[in-house]
């Protein structure tokens, strides 16, 4: 019985090592192509394994996006709750988050604009990236905590800590962390000012 458990679990092993090859290789693809414009071919091409091994692992996009993503997502790590652990003013709390986002808007760059685009013919990816919005608007309403309710607060943080915001920024010259710095110094003050008022 021991030499057939054995043989299941080199065959187990083999099958997510082709797994994760097919992920890495649709990946990197995306990343160059968008999601769309990536074909099995391509994504057996790049893996170096049959085509017809890419279809028995993922069948259609409704498979390879949520694998592709989760991945991508433990590779680039998006900020979460944890990044406010410990950080209680509200000027740091805000500091931090900046810091955080704009990092993961720097790892994630190559695919973010691809996603973006391509969210809108494929309901898997405009189902998972709406989630992550929702996660963002729940970490900034963290972030701004009691500071939230002041009018426009989410609205304003939401507009100015967008990925497009860093990647104009960080188009003009801009560093990444000098472009969390600068979102930083502009939200602190508008919302310092709001309280004042």
């Amino acid at each position: 019985m021991a030499p057939r458990t054995y043989r299941m679990t080199r065959r187990a092993a083999a099958s997510a090592e082709t797994r994760r090859r097919i992920v890495d290789a649709a990946i990197a693809l995306h990343a160059e192509k968008g999601i769309l414009g990536t074909t099995w071919p391509d994504i057996a091409k790049r893996a170096d394994v049959a085509l017809g091994t890419v279809y028995r692992h993922f069948p259609g996009l409704d498979q390879l996006v949520p694998a592709c993503t989760s991945e991508n997502a433990v590779r680039m790590r998006p900020p979460g709750a944890s990044v406010l652990v410990g950080v209680t003013r509200p000027e740091e709390r805000i500091g931090r988050f900046v810091e955080e986002l704009f990092a993961f808007y720097g790892r994630s760059a190559p695919w973010t604009p691809r996603a973006s685009i391509d969210r809108h013919q494929l309901p898997v990816l405009d189902t998972i990236l709406s989630r992550r919005e929702a996660g963002l608007k729940a970490l900034v309403e963290e972030t701004l905590g009691p500071l939230r309710r002041r009018r426009h607060a989410l609205d304003a943080a939401l507009a100015l800590t967008d990925f497009g915001v860093w990647r104009s920024l960080t188009r003009s010259g801009l560093s990444t962390e000098a472009a969390a710095r600068l979102i930083t110094e502009v939200l602190v003050t508008w919302v310092n000012r709001r309280r004042v008022r």
